[in-house]
């Protein structure tokens, strides 16, 4: 059975056993309530007849006496302590039927007050019976026997009107019930041919619900639309993958080929060209290889790139950084830091961005790179690298953190590799991931500035902590010696 069915069917059975319930209950509480108050007044009435039988009885005979106070749709009679009755019964009742019920009625004597409902051919009457002394002294059983006919008549009257009263609820009970199946079918069934949409086209889509915020159908459609933009993500990140791999990676492989090829016809005989086919061959290798490591980066999803956000000294990274760089390329790179800066960031992520502006400012500089590190206490924390390198125009300024963009007409590199035009896209994305912001100025022939503004945070309280100068000299220049080793 589909959901709008069962919905359907189970609010209809469910609002028709209430509904039926609640007539039930209306039908037997005014019952109760009404024979209670006819009860009562048959027996304030049989007490003041008892009363005045009893005032007569030594004036007048009992038949007489009987039938001056037999009541209008009832039976009047005494029984006496034997079980026989004192005169015969009296019935006044027009109703023929009903006075030979009643005068058939077995004896039956009680010594005290009582009051009883008993029924007979499917008619019910009250009994009461009011014990009396006779003026002999002797105590007998009055007993009124009153018709409930009319009572019974308008329990009927009831009954009918209150089962009309449900079959009409359940018509608009009935209409309600669609409507609420509708109501929590479309979301779903929107969700389903969404789905269903995208199997076909292969195109991601997202559903509307129109339901409110809070609602379980809302929440359900805001959560499908995360999944719907999440897969959309991935897939593009994966196209994009697929696409720029196969783009980045054909020029580098069709050089190392033809070099290879050139090596195998020619290598043995000249040794210029086997010297210049293995210098290609390795350059573009290591291209190719930091190539893919961006690609691979680029193409990770955010969501699987957990940060772990933890009280970060900025001058501490950066000297860090420095030393790191430093002994991997042998380049000079002068550390400005007065005192220690502290944000809120995650520290692996920072030194990876600052390894990226480190890279790029090694390949188009040959001169010294100056990292300052400036902020802290009440103004925001700022990180700068600075190369001395040729610049960047003005007009191509805007243009470096896209995807694969180089300036290579314009921008010479000490490097033999090129650049994949990848590094400062990484970095821009790893930003905005630490909700940094990068500011890029650059002068033709005077070389590059980048600074990463960091987010206000609390600055943590780092007490009497002391800043470890072996690690990070206030301000200092790294070089390495001929050696190999290391002079501050």
């Amino acid at each position: 059975m589909r959901l709008k069915s069962k919905i359907y069917l189970y609010s209809s059975v469910l609002f028709a056993a209430l509904l039926a319930a609640a007539c039930i209950s209306i039908y037997l509480l005014f019952e109760k309530m009404s024979l209670d108050a006819e009860s009562l007044r048959f027996e304030i009435e049989a007490e003041l007849t008892a009363e005045r039988i009893s005032e007569s009885a030594s004036r007048t005979a009992p038949d007489d006496l009987l039938r001056a106070y037999a009541p209008a749709d009832g039976m009047l009679r005494v029984v006496q302590p034997d079980g026989t009755s004192l005169a015969r019964p009296v019935t006044a009742s027009e109703d023929t039927q009903l006075s030979e019920r009643l005068s058939s009625e077995p004896y039956a004597y009680t010594a005290s007050h009582a009051a009883e409902r008993l029924s007979s051919g499917g008619k019910g009457y009250i009994r009461v019976s009011v014990p009396v002394i006779w003026p002999d002294g002797e105590v007998l059983s009055v007993q009124v026997s009153r018709s409930i006919a009319d009572i019974e008549d308008r329990f009927d009257v009831l009954k009918t009107v209150l089962v009309i009263v449900a079959l009409l609820a359940l018509i608009p009970a009935v209409l309600a019930s669609t409507v609420l199946a509708n109501r929590i079918v479309r979301p779903i069934a929107a969700l389903t041919g969404t789905m269903g949409d995208i199997r076909r086209s292969g195109r991601f889509q997202q559903i509307e619900t129109g339901q409110r915020p809070g609602d379980e159908l809302a929440e359900m459609g805001r959560t499908f639309n995360e999944m719907i933009g999440l897969l959309e993500g991935n897939f593009a990140r994966q196209e994009r993958f697929v696409s720029d791999a196969s783009h980045e990676l054909k020029t580098p492989l069709t050089i190392i080929e033809s070099y290879a090829s050139l090596l195998k016809r020619r290598g043995k005989d000249r040794p210029e060209v086997f010297d210049e086919a293995v210098d290609a061959i390795l350059s573009e290798s290591v291209r190719m290889r930091e190539l893919t490591e961006r690609l691979l980066q680029l193409a990770r999803s955010p969501e699987a790139d957990r940060l772990e956000i933890v009280d970060t000294d900025l001058s501490e990274s950066a000297g860090e950084s420095a030393r790191a760089f430093m002994r991997a390329y042998g380049r000079e790179i002068e550390v400005e830091a007065l005192r220690p800066v502290f944000v809120r960031t995650d520290a692996a992520k920072v030194r990876q961005l600052l390894f990226i502006l480190l890279d790029n400012a090694r390949k188009y500089s040959e001169d010294r790179i100056t990292l300052t590190v400036t902020g802290g206490g009440d103004k925001p924390a700022e990180l700068q690298v600075v190369d001395r390198g040729i610049g960047i125009s003005e007009e191509e300024l805007p243009k470096v953190f896209d995807r694969f963009y180089r300036v290579d007409t314009s921008r010479t590199r000490s490097t033999g590799a090129g650049g994949s035009g990848l590094g400062l896209s990484l970095a821009q994305d790893l930003a905005q991931a630490l909700g940094i912001r990068i500011v890029m100025k650059s002068e033709v022939g005077e070389g590059t500035a980048v600074t990463l503004h960091f987010p206000p945070a609390e600055t943590a309280d780092r007490g009497g902590e002391r800043f470890r100068r072996d690690i990070l000299p206030a301000r200092g220049r790294w070089s390495r010696s001929e050696e190999g080793g290391e002079s501050p």
